[in-house]
């Protein structure tokens, strides 16, 4: 089972001088935290204490696009941690995103025309959703479930690459604003968001919750069991925290006075501006939350942050 890491987690590391490109949380005994400081470079880091693990050059994949092919599958058996226990989740390159299942049985590709491609064992689907209608996506780490997002606000369902319904969120895509899908482990909760509303629905297309918020988001990041959502604004650098249950806002903290409050595991590191968004956003086990700011990668917990009433502003 996993180590679930500590309620009192909290540390910082300055990386780099550039942006960090992602952050993601592996699955595994021991959880580690996957940082991007560049494209093709990824290192890793114990998700509790910021020991660092090591790092891999990520060798860029075949130059086709013949996903069936030999080098593309050992390409892709690539795409683990440093002991090969663990897939990294999201892998950007030039021929497509791809996204891995955790036993890395299973991918889907998203290529730079938004054609969506899901590969399992022998097989390969091309989802059925038009290029120029793809909004946003996200697969299902354990049962490889796609859920994408239109540009009409239906959310379309995938099992095994075949489309099993779609399903109007009531949504408004705006080219303006960021649009993302979250999936929890097993698929439990699907989280989707326009910019100006979170809606959490369930594998039947059915809306469980939906919430306005006054922000304008920037990402939104669900725990592997589905208990906490995050997200993150283009505005003021703050971090809030929902429940997984019913979408009422418990936390919330700015990115700056998080980071400050960190244990910082350099001797000589600088914080990053104050008017800098967060970049990268994860949330793990028992109110894990990590966050990148410029070249600074932090990992805390709810327990940092300020604690809400619980008054719900569902609509």
């Amino acid at each position: 089972s996993n180590r679930s890491p500590s309620r009192h987690m909290n540390w910082r590391i300055h990386l780099t001088n550039q942006s960090i490109r992602d952050a993601q949380i592996l699955s595994g005994q021991w959880p580690l935290l996957a940082v991007w400081p560049q494209a093709d470079r990824v290192e890793f880091y114990d998700l509790e204490y910021g020991a660092w693990h090591g790092c891999r050059h990520i060798d860029g994949p075949p130059p086709n696009k013949d996903y069936m092919a030999e080098e593309w599958r050992l390409f892709l058996a690539s795409l683990v941690d440093l002991k090969g226990r663990a897939c990294l989740p999201v892998v950007s390159a030039r021929q497509a995103m791809i996204y891995s299942i955790d036993n890395g049985q299973a991918n889907l590709f998203r290529e730079p025309d938004n054609r969506l491609i899901f590969r399992q064992g022998d097989q390969l689907h091309a989802l059925d959703i038009e290029p120029n209608s793809l909004a946003a996506v996200d697969l299902d780490r354990s049962l490889g479930l796609v859920a994408a997002l239109d540009v009409e606000g239906q959310l379309r369902l995938y099992r095994q690459g075949l489309l099993r319904g779609a399903f109007d969120m009531n949504l408004q895509i705006d080219p303006l604003r960021t649009s993302s899908v979250a999936i929890s482990h097993g698929g439990r909760l699907i989280l989707l968001t326009d910019g100006r509303q979170i809606v959490m629905a369930n594998t039947s297309g059915a809306v469980i919750r939906r919430l306005d918020v006054h922000y304008d988001i920037r990402q939104i990041a669900c725990s592997p069991a589905g208990d906490i959502i995050a997200a993150s604004d283009n505005e003021d650098g703050l971090i809030r925290v929902y429940s997984g249950a019913d979408l009422a806002l418990s936390h919330q903290r700015f990115a700056q006075d998080l980071i400050a409050e960190a244990q910082q595991l350099q001797l000589m590191a600088d914080l990053p501006p104050v008017s800098t968004a967060v970049n990268a956003l994860v949330a793990g086990h028992r109110g894990a939350v990590g966050f990148a700011m410029s070249g600074v990668i932090c990992m805390t917990n709810v327990n940092q942050m300020a604690r809400l009433p619980q008054v719900s502003s569902l609509f």
